[in-house]
């Protein structure tokens, strides 16, 4: 039979609720350390779990967070994931998984299911600008935060990098390596990270005296498929680029095969860029030029943003936005070394 609160008291020589506070890593009880050690070493003899379900009709919450993802099968929403899930666990919370496939109908759903669940609070990182999604979950006083993608700039909580900076980095690197016709495989004109990493990469062009060229500019969405098929079209041009800028890693990785299937060399006769520093990255051949971003950090920070709105009570508009960092590899230049461990410096705003 299951070990009671009363019981492990008696044996501590504690109120109950004193051992329900050292069980749920209570950060306001102050209690002598020596008593705290005796409590603990009671809970890992008898193996006692707090009853979460209990907790949580206390609390009145359910302990619950979700995470809502575009693309289940993209690395990037993996470590993202992994990073919400240790910034939210140490906290007494568990994380739910949704994916949208990209499509506003599934995601609008998915919220929809959430709530009705009365999940505590959203981490949505399918979100697109302007989305009415989003503006449902502030009228719905749903604790959210935006990762990676933001919706109304100035609204909504949001953790990511600067994408501005991040595609004039990649783009740059790029002509300073003398390139002068650079291609663009580039997101969608519906998400943030689409319309500023084309942004950056233009204004790159423009300041290295580069004409823009709407024929390098070919939209891929964020997959390996679209990412070849656009490659694939840059690469038939008469005038084919001798670069190219991916939105994603994943992109990256298609224009990667199709460069392959027209018989050009990484990176003698195609450089290639991507975006995110995903595993994969370092691990291709050549290993593949990104701007790093700390994925995982995303997911711990907004998970951190999320649980304070949520124990708080207060909405928030913080923003908390990330370095990006060009890491070099060999698909852009020949034999250059892999970093061991980029780490990129975060920069906060909040407004």
């Amino acid at each position: 039979m299951p070990v009671t609160l009363k019981e492990l008291g008696a044996r501590a020589r504690v109120h109950p609720s004193t051992v329900s506070r050292v069980a749920n890593n209570d950060p306001s009880l102050r209690i002598a350390p020596l008593t705290r050690q005796r409590i603990e070493a009671l809970l890992r003899e008898t193996e006692y779990r707090p009853n979460g379900v209990a907790r949580g009709l206390k609390l009145r919450q359910t302990l619950v967070l979700a995470v809502v993802i575009p693309d289940i099968t993209n690395p990037f929403f993996a470590a993202l994931f992994r990073g919400v899930e240790d910034g939210a666990s140490p906290r007494g919370y568990n994380v739910l998984l949704c994916n949208t496939d990209g499509s506003p109908q599934r995601q609008r759903s998915h919220l929809q299911s959430l709530h009705a669940r009365r999940v505590d609070g959203v981490i949505l990182a399918s979100s697109f600008l302007k989305d009415p999604t989003v503006r449902w979950l502030r009228h719905q006083r749903i604790p959210y935060v935006l990762v990676n993608r933001f919706s109304d700039e100035d609204h909504d909580p949001f953790v990511g990098s600067d994408d501005l900076v991040g595609a004039r980095l990649a783009t740059a690197h790029l002509a300073e390596l003398g390139h002068r016709r650079i291609g663009h495989l580039a997101g969608k004109p519906t998400v943030s990270t689409g319309v500023l990493r084309r942004r950056g990469y233009l204004a790159a062009l423009t300041e290295h005296g580069l004409a823009p060229d709407p024929r390098l500019v070919v939209e891929s969405g964020y997959t390996e498929e679209g990412g070849a098929r656009a490659a694939a079209r840059l690469m038939a041009l008469d005038e084919r680029p001798t670069a190219i800028f991916a939105v994603t890693d994943m992109t990256a990785v298609g224009a990667f095969g199709a460069a392959r299937r027209m018989g050009l060399r990484v990176p003698e006769d195609m450089a290639i860029v991507g975006y995110n520093d995903i595993p994969l990255a370092s691990r291709m051949m050549p290993a593949l030029t990104t701007v790093h971003v700390p994925i995982h950090d995303f997911g711990s920070v907004a998970a951190r943003l999320l649980l304070d709105q949520i124990e708080t009570g207060e909405p928030s508009r913080r923003r908390v936005i990330f370095n990006p960092e060009l890491i070099v590899r060999g698909s852009t230049i020949a034999g250059a070394a892999s970093p061991a461990d980029p780490q990129a410096a975060p920069v906060f705003a909040t407004e």
